[in-house]
């Protein structure tokens, strides 16, 4: 399983995930509140989470394409719902030992 992980530095952090979240929930199974959310898309898994100054995301996949689809998937709806005042997401690789 592979893994990566965003951020996104916004004081409006939990506007912005309760929105994807409830963007993405009309195609994909997804919980959230509004300080954590959970995406299960069709290529992997996502989970945010909202501080008072950052929406962090932790994916992973199976394998390196799907990974980047997330990921994209991802960085498609922030640039949509951050038009006004552009935001992007900050990915890094994490190691995974299983």
């Amino acid at each position: 399983m592979l893994h990566s992980e965003g951020q996104i530095a916004t004081p409006e952090a939990s506007r912005f995930l309760q929105r994807l979240c409830f963007h993405f929930s009309r195609k994909i199974s997804v919980s959230y509140d509004e300080h954590q959310g959970q995406a299960h898309f069709p290529t992997g898994f996502c989970q945010m989470k909202a501080s008072p100054d950052t929406l962090y995301f932790s994916c992973s996949a199976a394998s390196e394409d799907a990974l980047q689809r997330v990921q994209l998937t991802l960085d498609h709806h922030v640039q949509l719902f951050s038009r006004k005042s552009p935001l992007i997401v900050e990915w890094s690789r994490q190691t995974v030992i299983s």
